[in-house]
């Protein structure tokens, strides 16, 4: 195998912190911030159904702030007759040639917290060489954590909740939120072999293929680009941005609805897939990422009680910060009820709380307490 080093090209700045060849504080201070990190893996082509790969990756590049930190020789890597890369022609000459890029980018998050993302076309040739070469850098950067995002098209209707197969060692990450798993040989790519190499030296990985509906496998689909951010923001602890994506999602949602009305053949295959998904589902629960792996997610009226109190809080916050004047205007005015001396400032008595307020309390102890007398507690609710 020849010499991966020669596949990678850093940048002068990378480069020199890299070599530790200068001394200034504030090179110190950036050569800090790329050691440690977490690693996104984002590649394009094989696994990108929907075009989530290529969706993420222009997203967060736009979004965030980013620099690059390394290129990777694509001339050795790529089979530019499989994909094509796009140039422009006016009538008279070609320009803008598009070189596709394969490079390693240091980003910023929305809360400014740092991480790495290799992104780009995946490799056609030399993928130990590539593996090696990328292996050299999570070495040297001291790479914590590598997570990796794909797709794949999958008999699915698009009208419910999007699966996912999860893949790696970091258990905390993964346990329990595969829609699918399936067991068996597989084609494999330059990311799974990456994949490997990094779990065998040791580092945690954590890894999410995004089940995109086989009849929009070909098309953008923003709602699976929108399942990539959220899977990445939690595993890695990011705050990233998805409002475009889920405004674009809305509108493909809304194109889809029509064509489905429209065309009732299309409409008896999506009954038949949900059929199909709800009865799969209805084996398979799977947990939240967002949540521990003993936790549940709350139902309506927990997340409403947990609401009401953090309002009840918050006014109570408010009239604390009042001075004696505002209050005896709103107390007149009958927007702020009399406080009774004896309680606490910061705390109401028991009878000038909503009465609503208790009627939920009320309902959610007796729940607590076995109460099976549904139709009770939703009379005395309403």
């Amino acid at each position: 195998m020849l010499d991966p080093i020669d596949l990678i090209r850093m940048s002068p700045s990378a480069k020199e912190l890299l070599a530790g060849s200068s001394d200034s504080d504030e090179s110190a201070e950036e050569r800090h911030s790329l050691h440690g990190l977490d690693l996104l893996v984002v590649f394009s082509g094989y696994l990108d159904a929907g075009s989530v790969s290529t969706q993420l990756e222009n997203l967060l590049l736009e979004r965030l702030d980013h620099q690059r930190i390394a290129t990777f020789d694509t001339d050795q890597l790529l089979d530019y007759r499989a994909r094509r890369p796009h140039l422009r022609f006016d009538g008279k000459q070609f320009f803008d040639y598009e070189a596709p890029q394969l490079e390693l980018h240091l980003l910023k998050d929305q809360m400014q917290q740092p991480f790495l993302m290799l992104s780009g076309p995946e490799p056609d040739y030399q993928w130990d060489r590539f593996v090696s070469a990328v292996m050299i850098l999570v070495e040297q950067l001291e790479v914590e954590l590598v997570t990796f995002i794909d797709a794949i098209p999958l008999p699915v209707p698009h009208t419910r909740p999007l699966g996912v197969t999860t893949h790696g060692n970091a258990k905390e990450l993964l346990e329990g939120l595969a829609t699918w798993a399936p067991k068996g040989r597989i084609a494999a790519g330059a990311a799974q072999l990456l994949e490997l190499r990094a779990a065998e030296a040791g580092h945690q990985v954590s890894g999410y293929t995004l089940h995109v509906p086989h009849y929009l496998a070909d098309a953008t689909y923003p709602q699976a680009a929108v399942a990539a951010v959220e899977y990445v923001g939690a595993a890695m602890g990011l705050m990233l941005p998805s409002e475009e994506l889920r405004e674009s999602g809305r509108e493909v949602e809304r194109q889809i609805a029509a064509q489905v009305q429209n065309r009732p053949e299309i409409a008896a295959m999506l009954e038949r897939l949900e059929e199909r998904f709800d009865e799969h589902a209805q084996e398979h629960q799977a947990r939240s990422l967002l949540l521990k792996p003993d936790e549940q997610m709350p139902n309506a009226e927990e997340i409403g009680s947990a609401v009401e109190s953090y309002l009840s809080d918050q006014a109570q916050r408010d009239d604390a910060g009042l001075d004696e004047d505002d209050r005896t205007a709103l107390v007149d005015s009958g927007k702020l009820e009399k406080k009774n001396p004896s309680t606490d400032p910061m705390r109401p008595s028991r009878s000038e709380v909503d009465p609503d307020a208790l009627g939920l309390v009320a309902r959610d102890e007796e729940e607590d307490n076995g109460d099976e007398d549904d139709g009770e507690s939703d009379n005395d609710t309403n």
